[in-house]
C-alpha cells in the first residue's frame, strides 16, 4: 500500500502538484470555452465504504463549490461512491451529501437484528426516487461520461456500466450497493444479476487508464491501506453461512476482493510516470460502514469538504 499512501494529497506540495495545477487549468479552459483544454484528460474515481460516503459526498460537494462541476470527462464510482456521484452529475451534490446524515441513519435502512438484510438498500431505494428524487436527465446531459461498477453474480467479475445509455441509473446505484451479507440480494439489470461493485473492483481506475485520461483524482472513503488485509476469520465464517445461495466463483471473489482492491497500487505504480494520479481520503476514521452517528457522519462531511477547499485554494 506504500504507493497508494504516496500518492495521498495532503499539504503545501499537493497545492502545488502537477494533477491539481492541470485540473485548475482544465476548468479555466472549459470556462473559456477553448477546446486545447482536450490535451487534459480528466477523471474522478471513488471507492465505495458505507456510510462512510459522507466522506466523499463532503468531497463533492467542495469541488461543487469550486466550480469543479463539469471538469472530469471521466467519471467512475463504486457502491456508495456511485451514489455520490450520481448526486454530483445530477448538480444535486448538497442534497446527495444529506442522505448520509439525515436519511441513512433510520434504522428503516441500518438495523443489525435483520440477520440477512443489516442494510436495506429498498428502503435507500426509495429514498433516492421518492423522497430526495435524484434526476436522472441532468445526469445524462452532462458533459462527463459516467460508468458504475458492478459485479456479476455469477462469475464473481466486475463491469463496468455506462449510465448514460438508456438505463435506470438508480438501479443501477443499488445495484453497486448490493453488499452480500448485510443486503443478501442480487439486483437484476437487462437480464444479469448483479452485487457490490467493490468485490470485483474497490477502486476502479483501471476504466480511467483504459479511456486515456492523463489525470486522475481519486477519492477514497476508507483511509488508504486499511482494506490491505486479506479476509478474516469470521468474514469467511458468515459468507459460508449466509452466501451458500451464490456461486462458488461469486464466494471466492466475495473472499479475494482485498486482493482486487490491492491491485490499484500495482496499477498506480505502473502508470504513475506516466499519469498523474493523486488520492483524496481521510487521514482517520471515526465511523464503521454501518454507523448510525449522525454527528459524526455529518462531522466526516465536512472533513472531505475542507480537505477539498484546502487542497485547491490558490
Amino acid at each position: 500500500m506504500e504507493r497508494l499512501r504516496s500518492k495521498v494529497l495532503e499539504g503545501e506540495s499537493a497545492r502545488n502538484s502537477t494533477l491539481v495545477r492541470n485540473l485548475l487549468e482544465k476548468k479555466r479552459l472549459l470556462d473559456q470555452g477553448d477546446n486545447t483544454h482536450e490535451r487534459i484528460k480528466t477523471a474522478l474515481v471513488m471507492g465505495g465504504g458505507g456510510v462512510r460516503g459522507a466522506f466523499g459526498a463532503g468531497v463533492l460537494v467542495g469541488l461543487e463549490q469550486l466550480g469543479f462541476h463539469d471538469t472530469f470527462d471521466v467519471v467512475v464510482g463504486v457502491s456508495s461512491g456511485a451514489a455520490d456521484l450520481a448526486y454530483f452529475l445530477a448538480k444535486q451534490t448538497e442534497l446527495g451529501a444529506s442522505l448520509w446524515h439525515e436519511d441513512l441513519v433510520d434504522r428503516r435502512f441500518i438495523d443489525v437484528r435483520r440477520l440477512r438484510r443489516v442494510l436495506d438498500l429498498d428502503y435507500a431505494e426509495h429514498i433516492m426516487r421518492k423522497t430526495k428524487p435524484l434526476d436522472q436527465e441532468t445526469i445524462r446531459s452532462s458533459r462527463s461520461s459516467f460508468f458504475i461498477v458492478v459485479t456479476d453474480a455469477q462469475t464473481g467479475k466486475s463491469e463496468f456500466i455506462d449510465v448514460k445509455e438508456e438505463c435506470d441509473i438508480v438501479k443501477v446505484v443499488i445495484a453497486s450497493s448490493a453488499f452480500p451479507i448485510v443486503y443478501n440480494r442480487t439486483i437484476s439489470i437487462n437480464g444479469k444479476k448483479y452485487s457490490d461493485g467493490s468485490i470485483g473492483n474497490g477502486i476502479p481506475i483501471d476504466l480511467a487508464i483504459q479511456e486515456g485520461c492523463t489525470d486522475i483524482l481519486v477519492v477514497l472513503n476508507n483511509t488508504v491501506g486499511e482494506r490491505a488485509n486479506g479476509a478474516s476469520l469470521l468474514e469467511r465464517l458468515l459468507t459460508s453461512v449466509y452466501m451458500r445461495k451464490f456461486s462458488s466463483e461469486f464466494r471466492t471473489a466475495m473472499l479475494a476482493r482485498h486482493k482486487q482492491y490491492s491491485r490499484a497500487a500495482e496499477l498506480i505504480g505502473l502508470h504513475g510516470d506516466s499519469i498523474n494520479i493523486g488520492i483524496i481520503a481521510p487521514s482517520e476514521m471515526p465511523i464503521s460502514r454501518i454507523s448510525q452517528d449522525r454527528e459524526k457522519i455529518f462531522d466526516l462531511a465536512m472533513t472531505g469538504k475542507k480537505q477539498v477547499l484546502d487542497l485547491f485554494s490558490l
